[in-house]
């Protein structure tokens, strides 16, 4: 049951090149044409801070603690900064990229994700009410990205690390069922995939409005 005459917290997560960033816009613009207020931000960033710690991690080579160390300082910044004052006042927070990015990316294996998960939980415990997982085949997401140009250093890597990666989102699906919902998008079109997620949201509006 999602949270009634509160905010709610809504993640997109999924490869690079998946579209989540896409769809967190079409969210964002559907929400607020319902006059529902809404902030959109994104991780790692959202803050003055976080996003100078954005330029750090994606272009600097880091030992793999203190990439870790760093995204959760910055997210540390972002969530008590931005994310919960927006939702204590009411309003719906929707973000590109949170905690389950930051454990298919920096876990490398299951014991991996489950420290980032009580880490996050010791320093930060705020968890998204509702998370899309934008799921695109790998090859597929990983030539978008590059399409794009100007890659980071996560995009550059190779093939077999966004295979892993992608293999980490499908883990990371089973150990929140309740949390995170699979949009299988690889054949749809990025109207049918916002479509989807609107039939979702939808439901949980409806539910709002018999209570």
């Amino acid at each position: 049951m999602l949270p009634v005459n509160k905010g709610i917290f809504i993640t997109f997560e999924g490869l690079d090149g998946c579209g989540k960033t896409t769809q967190s816009t079409m969210l964002y613009q559907y929400l607020r044409s319902l006059d529902i207020p809404v902030d959109l931000t994104r991780e790692v960033g959202g803050t003055n801070a976080a996003e100078r710690v954005r330029e750090i991690l994606l272009y600097q080579d880091l030992l793999p603690t203190s990439e870790l160390l760093l995204i959760m300082a910055a997210r540390y910044d972002h969530v008590h900064k931005r994310i919960k004052p927006k939702l204590e006042e009411g309003a719906w927070v929707i973000c590109d990229r949170f905690v389950d990015s930051t454990a298919c990316y920096q876990g490398e294996n299951q014991e991996g994700y489950d420290k980032i998960y009580q880490l996050h939980a010791q320093i930060i415990s705020l968890m998204p009410d509702i998370t899309f997982f934008i799921d695109v085949n790998p090859n597929l997401a990983l030539n978008r990205a590059l399409q794009r140009g100007n890659n980071n250093k996560f995009e550059d890597r190779d093939f077999s690390f966004h295979q892993n990666c992608y293999n980490a989102f499908q883990f990371i699906l089973k150990k929140f069922p309740n949390r995170i919902v699979k949009i299988e998008a690889t054949n749809l079109t990025i109207q049918q995939i916002h479509e989807e997620i609107v039939s979702i949201i939808n439901a949980i509006l409806v539910n709002d409005d018999k209570h």
